[in-house]
């Protein structure tokens, strides 16, 4: 059941600050190129992320043996890894709560076409990408908390397609901001 809270917790998180960028300033916040194959496809393995972490954490919620059938990887599990993935889970949506609000009007889901402010405060100043780093760091508590071939294919899946999509990110945000932002690349790491 903790996971499943944990990842409607994400969700809801997302979905507000999606909500409440569009009351207030009148923005759609989903601005994923789908005619962008590049851009397509890494909306598509977000989108079969989110729909099978949270599918997953239903099924545990609903048959806790299901871990057995589904490669659980019992040497790495245990009440320490649960905890521990369940810490980092409430850590993770905390922090991309946060990180989102810290851009402003600026949020985005995917690359805009005009070009936002360059931001480099606030959890900027730690992470040039701390909602992807929240994001990974919520799949990596949910491998924790049940270590199966599940949740080992969908961080693995969500570390690749986050370093695709901030590498598509990093290549606008230096076309649109120059040399601002290659300083602030220099100063900021990827991750932390």
């Amino acid at each position: 059941m903790t996971p499943l809270l944990f990842g409607l917790a994400f969700v809801g998180v997302t979905l507000t600050r999606s909500f409440w960028l569009w009351r207030t300033a009148g923005v759609n916040p989903y601005v994923i190129d789908h005619h962008d194959p590049l851009h397509r496809f890494v909306a598509h393995v977000f989108a079969v992320v989110v729909v099978g972490l949270l599918a997953y954490c239903v099924a545990l919620a609903l048959w806790p043996g299901l871990e057995q059938g589904v490669g659980l990887l019992t040497w790495a599990s245990g009440d320490v890894a649960r905890w521990t993935g369940a810490s980092l889970m409430a850590a993770a949506v905390v922090w991309t709560g946060y990180a989102q609000f810290a851009m402003g009007k600026s949020w985005r889901i995917g690359i805009p076409s005009e070009a936002p402010p360059l931001r480099t405060d606030a959890a900027f100043s730690v992470s040039r990408n701390p909602i992807f780093l929240g994001m990974l760091a919520f799949v990596a508590g949910m491998t924790l908390w049940s270590p199966s071939v599940v949740t080992v294919t969908l961080l693995v899946a969500t570390y690749i397609s986050l370093e695709v999509q901030i590498r598509s990110e990093e290549a606008f945000l230096e076309r649109v901001h120059g040399e601002d932002y290659r300083v602030y690349r220099a100063r900021v790491r990827r991750w932390f």
